[in-house]
């Protein structure tokens, strides 16, 4: 297109009209006033309740012409907030500001929101608004003292203390006593004015005897936090307590005298004066006259007494100490001449040692009670002359209660006042001959006590000396007691043996760990005095390995002391190492117990296998260096053993029990995957001919794990009703016997099966609780919400399966890796695992429904042995196997179940029918069992009688009529009234019958 000249110019002004209004525009944009705030929001922080604090807000015109400040105020009128609008408002220049003054003084504690709104007359934002907020805090009053005792004082008399209240802001404090005992305390002040410091008077005045306490609270607001004085007293009947009280008097025969004394001590606040004594009958007399006397707080004053035996007077009576306090007032003790009074007895009052060579230690014990009847008995301490340097001390012992010594060295040492209680009450205490030359000693060595008129008694100790050694001894294993491999958060034991082999006698003495590792090694027996050993003899001990949770590798060290100049010191190293392993033992050591030297021992067996997702090798297994020869293994590995997930093979050890004494050594396993050898305690002790010693610890009462292992064959549906009825009335039963039942239920099936069985295994838990889904609980306490229905679904395992396997799945559910594990790693489910299912207090009863036998594979002795040894060493009495199977009586079922009923019989369980039409009758006796502490102790072997039987329980020999032996059960039952408490060591000895081995 061609555009003209005329075109050109009308075009150009177009162009130019068109600038030019737009420039106008934004002339008259620029010449506007505008008015903007100089932040978007006001926090004020934290200001203590009643100060003060203020902020500036700046009204700023950014634009090119004036406006003029109107207004500014709180729109939400909140008294907390003050709002200055400076002299009034103004006008504002451009460029220039306006200040706006907000003050919070806040009124309660939290936090305190306004909004604040300015109002300009200019163009724009002529009205903006400003968030504002502040927290109220506690207000800083000032307290002193922060807490007031009144001591004690007598009842129904008081006293007034001061304290100052400052007050630092301008709202009035209110005060007032608090508290659950605040009746007997007072103040003379409601109100502390603004800005003041004010002493305020307390007082105390109890109604009542005992501790009382309370508090002054002083507040700003009625919602405040209060500052608070502690406030606290006792009050007591009289001034005076008495000790001894009742003050006692020795027994004596009629129309003779004897004395005795009291000490009363003033334990008010306030001096008291002591008018008068008097007693209640004329046969007692007081001997002191401390009338008139001012006795000051604490301070005490002795009373001596007498007593005059009359044919037809009283041998009781009162002693009555009236004095002057705030008023006239009186204390009484009572005056006793019956006897009882506590008493110092000590046994034996004589301890020879005997004979030992120089460089030994021997060990005996005395032991000390309170002959009295009223009131406790207090040791304060031992002293010793003569030959003391020649002997020494342990420390006092109650039970396993150990004291240590509050002060002194030997031969004098003071105790840290023990109580001795009339009646069974007993310390004990070690005392050790342990000579440093050749001679004949005698020392004397005194316990002492608060025993008014015997406070020492006296026991001579006596013993000689001779020289001998240099002793030749043997000691294994060698080079070190190697624990290998122990798993995180689990125990081992094995041992050392020392053995005299040359012709001087061995005198040794304090065996201990000069290096616990940390405190992971320990000996169970704990350490050893000492004693002699003779040519061609040895004896053994125990050290247990607990390895900690986060693992890691471990060095201690034995020692022992013996008579050899040259080399009096003997050392023997310990190692181990922790760390996580796929391999497992079940059970995790083999146990033989005691073992009579003329009874060929039963061989023990532990299973291993895989705990984890990948396959396993097994390379190789050896019994290492341990305190003998004396274990073999049955099923050695001769050629490497592969293992799937899951997957077990049975190791056999036999024991040849032809030396004397006990034994311990390790079973290393070395796997492909694992650098160190895993481990499996072997253990095992001989014991002279005809002679069997059964060892138990008392486990706790009232816990009760139990695992249902229900038959899930197409035949049970009738029986898994049964025990679905049963479970609401036997929990509460558990209920009533204060019995805390926790359970958990699995199937019999190994594998899995098609079919419709629920629980997300198809039958096949292997272990696992029931529904492995967990689509319920898995674990049940008996006590939760809805226990019994949930149980009962549980118990529904389905009817699926053609394959009984429980004594296996039993096995595999109280085992590692599920019992460990919260997930089971060899298997596609989440969560599968049972960890948290067994306590380790709590007794374990597993109880088997099914119409057939088991067909596990393994012999029944297996899982005796494993149920016997789940709880640990000395606690087999502590898991059962109970079997609801066939008797023959239904023709619903088969007429026997021989393998569940081995394991129930040779883990101390009962057997029932399956056939009955109601399980209470079962079910029920295992929570009576557990509803108390146990009474019946399963013998490992079959007594040739009771004549030769002994019975001790923590070392004491019980007498015959405090326990029966049951035929029946072959069991030891203790009596009523002699059932062993929780922790105590009962130790069963007697003449056995050897049983036949297969």
């Amino acid at each position: 297109m061609v555009m003209g000249w005329r075109g050109r110019v009308v075009l150009l002004a177009s162009l130019v009209a068109g600038t030019m209004a737009c420039h106008e525009e934004d002339q008259t944009r620029g010449v506007q006033a505008t008015a903007v705030l100089d932040m978007d929001a006001l926090d004020f922080g934290e200001v203590p309740v009643g100060e003060w604090r203020e902020r500036e807000v700046r009204i700023r015109n950014v634009g090119y012409v004036p406006f003029s400040a109107l207004e500014a105020l709180g729109i939400g009128n909140n008294p907390s907030y003050q709002v200055e609008l400076t002299e009034g408002g103004g006008r504002v220049p451009p460029g220039e500001s306006h200040v706006v003054k907000v003050r919070f003084h806040p009124l309660k504690e939290g936090p305190v929101e306004e909004t604040l709104r300015v109002t300009t007359d200019a163009n724009v934002g002529a009205l903006q608004q400003l968030p504002v907020q502040g927290m109220g805090t506690p207000t800083r009053i000032g307290v002193n003292p922060p807490a007031l005792d009144y001591e004690t004082l007598e009842v129904d008399s008081d006293r007034t203390l001061e304290v100052t209240v400052t007050n630092p802001v301008d709202l009035p404090l209110t005060l007032k006593v608090s508290g659950d005992q605040a009746d007997p305390f007072t103040a003379d002040t409601i109100t502390v004015p603004p800005n003041s410091t004010q002493v305020v008077k307390t007082k105390y005045l109890p109604r009542a005897l005992g501790q009382m306490g309370a508090r002054l609270e002083v507040v700003s607001c009625e919602t405040c936090t209060p500052s608070v004085v502690d406030l606290k007293g006792n009050s007591v009947a009289s001034a005076f307590v008495f000790d001894p009280a009742p003050v006692p008097f020795d027994e004596i025969p009629v129309h003779e005298r004897t004395e005795s004394f009291t000490r009363a001590r003033n334990i008010t606040w306030r001096p008291v004066t002591i008018s008068t004594l008097a007693t209640s009958d004329r046969a007692f007399s007081p001997l002191s006259k401390p009338e008139g006397a001012t006795v000051q707080p604490n301070e005490v004053v002795e009373m001596r007494m007498e007593f005059a035996a009359r044919f037809s007077g009283p041998n009781v009576g009162n002693l009555t100490v009236a004095y002057a306090s705030d008023k006239a007032r009186e204390s009484r003790v009572m005056l006793d001449a019956r006897g009882g009074r506590p008493t110092l007895a000590v046994a034996p009052v004589a301890l020879d040692f005997g004979e030992l060579p120089v460089g030994g230690k021997v060990e005996q014990v005395i032991r000390i009670t309170n002959a009295g009847s009223n009131g406790p008995l207090t040791f304060t301490g031992v002293r010793a002359d003569g030959d003391a340097v020649q002997f020494d001390v342990g420390t006092p012992t109650r039970g396993t209660q150990n004291y240590t010594w509050k002060g002194g060295t030997w031969p004098a040492l003071e105790a840290n006042g023990l109580q001795i209680q009339p009646g069974d009450d007993a310390l004990e205490l070690k005392v050790y001959f342990e000579p440093k030359n050749e001679g004949t000693f005698t020392a004397t060595l005194y316990v002492q006590s608060n025993d008014l008129f015997t406070p020492e008694r006296a026991i001579t100790l006596t013993a000689r000396a001779r020289a001998s050694g240099p002793c030749v001894y043997e000691l294994l294993p060698q080079p070190k007691l190697e624990f290998a491999n122990v798993v995180p958060g689990r125990g081992a034991v094995l041992g050392f043996y020392f053995r005299n082999p040359g012709r001087a006698e061995c005198a040794i003495k304090n065996v201990h760990l000069s290096n616990d590792g940390g405190g992971v090694f320990t000996m169970p027996g704990g350490p050893i005095t000492g004693g002699v050993v003779l040519y061609d003899t040895a004896f053994s001990s125990m050290i247990a390995f607990r390895a900690p949770t986060t693992g890691g590798e471990f060095n201690g060290e034995l020692m022992l002391t013996v008579n050899n100049p040259a080399y009096p010191t003997v050392t023997l190293p310990i190692h181990a190492v922790s760390n996580p392993s796929c391999l497992v033992a079940t059970p995790s050591f083999v146990d033989f117990g005691p073992i009579r030297y003329d009874c060929p021992a039963k061989p023990r067996k532990t299973f291993l296998s895989n705990r984890c997702s990948e396959p396993l090798t097994v390379a190789d297994a050896t019994i290492g260096n341990g305190t003998s020869k004396q274990f073999s293994l049955i099923t050695p590995v001769t050629a490497p053993i592969t293992l799937q997930p899951g997957e077990g093979f049975e190791m056999e050890v036999d024991y040849a029990r032809n030396v004397l004494g006990q034994h311990y050594s390790p079973l290393y396993f070395q796997t492909d995957t694992e650098a160190n050898r895993f481990l499996v305690p072997l253990l095992a002790e001989t014991n002279h001919e005809g002679i069997q010693v059964d060892r138990f610890t008392q486990g706790t009462d009232s816990q009760l794990d139990v695992l249902f292992v229900v038959s899930n064959t197409t035949t049970m549906d009738t029986y898994q009703q049964r025990l679905r009825s049963a479970i609401p009335g036997w929990l509460q039963r558990a209920k009533e016997l204060n019995v805390d039942v926790r359970v958990g239920v699995t199937s019999t099936g190994l594998v899995q099966r098609p079919g419709v069985c629920g629980g997300g295994a198809n039958g096949g838990e292997a272990g696992r609780l029931f529904p492995v889904d967990g689509s319920r609980a898995r674990v049940v306490s008996g006590g939760s919400t809805n226990a019994a229905a949930t149980i009962q679904a549980n118990l529904d395992v389905g009817l699926c399966h053609n394959l009984v396997q429980g004594l296996e799945t039993m096995r595999q559910g109280l085992s590692a890796p599920l019992s460990e594990q919260a997930d089971d790693v060899r298997t596609p489910q989440p969560n599968d695992g049972n960890l948290g299912f067994t306590r380790a207090a709590a007794r374990m009863a597993v109880v088997v429904l099914a119409d057939e036998d088991d067909h596990s594979g393994f012999e029944p002795d297996s899982y005796i042995q494993f149920l016997q040894t789940l709880k640990g060493t000395g606690m087999s009495q502590r898991s059962n196997l109970h079997a609801l199977i066939p008797n023959g009586s239904c023709s619903t079922a088969s007429t026997s179940a021989d393998r569940f009923a081995a394991v129930a019989k040779g883990t101390g369980g009962s057997v029932g029918s399956i056939c009955e039409g109601d399980y209470r009758g079962f079910l029920d006796p295992i929570i009576q069992q557990a509803g108390e502490p146990q009474a019946d102790f399963p013998l490992t072997a079959t007594p040739d009688g009771t004549a030769e039987m002994s019975v001790r329980v923590n070392g004491r020999t019980l007498g015959a009529d405090q326990w029966t032996y049951d035929a029946g059960r072959n069991a030891i039952i203790f009596a009523q009234g002699s059932v062993p408490t929780p922790g105590q060591a009962v130790e069963i000895r007697y003449r056995s019958v050897c049983a036949p081995t297969p």
